[in-house]
């Protein structure tokens, strides 16, 4: 029996240096899962705070972008009203100077019309008459001019702000593709 008993006790504790070995391998494999893993984690979360990081760093650099975009094209829309400005300006100039041309001639063909009727011979109506046609015609001259000075006046205030909108935009598009 004291073998039965030897033999048993030789077995028990074979199991349990084989419980203790195992158990010790696990605390071991765990050991080293659990750092494994907690490295693991580590560098998941460096690896995604770099992510994170030049996401945001990128999505700012999209939104400073989108900043210069929307800043370009306020300054477009500043200089078409400034042109649209300059033209309304031009054109209401241009009316009261028509107006006023218009106006004139109404004054001058009544003033023309008296002088004709005031006249007794015939030679006078031609001599009058030849004097209003060379007045009326200097006259148009001379407003034809006025107006197309001022509409050249006009085109070159309005297109100054649209024109220095499309230098910006030059320079813009050039530096790029200089660098």
């Amino acid at each position: 029996m004291t073998t039965k008993k030897t033999a048993a006790a030789n077995a028990a504790e074979q199991i349990e240096a084989a419980v203790a070995a195992g158990k010790d391998n696990m605390e071991t494999v765990v050991k080293a899962s659990a750092e494994a893993a907690a490295k693991g984690y580590d560098q998941a979360v460096q690896a995604t705070k770099e992510h994170v990081e030049a996401a945001f760093k990128a999505g700012s650099d999209a939104f400073k972008g989108y900043e210069d975009v929307a800043a370009f094209n306020k300054d477009n829309v500043d200089a078409l009203v400034k042109s649209g400005a300059v033209l309304a300006k031009g054109a209401q100039d241009f009316n009261a100077l028509w107006f006023d041309f218009a106006q004139a001639s109404i004054e001058e063909g009544i003033a023309a019309t008296k002088a004709i009727l005031g006249c007794k011979t015939l030679q006078q109506v031609a001599e009058v008459q030849g004097d209003l046609v060379k007045g009326g015609y200097d006259k148009l001259v001379t407003e034809s001019r006025k107006m197309s000075d001022m509409s050249v006046k006009v085109a070159e205030n309005a297109a100054k702000p649209i024109a220095g909108r499309v230098n910006v935009a030059v320079e813009k598009f050039t530096k790029p593709l200089a660098a």
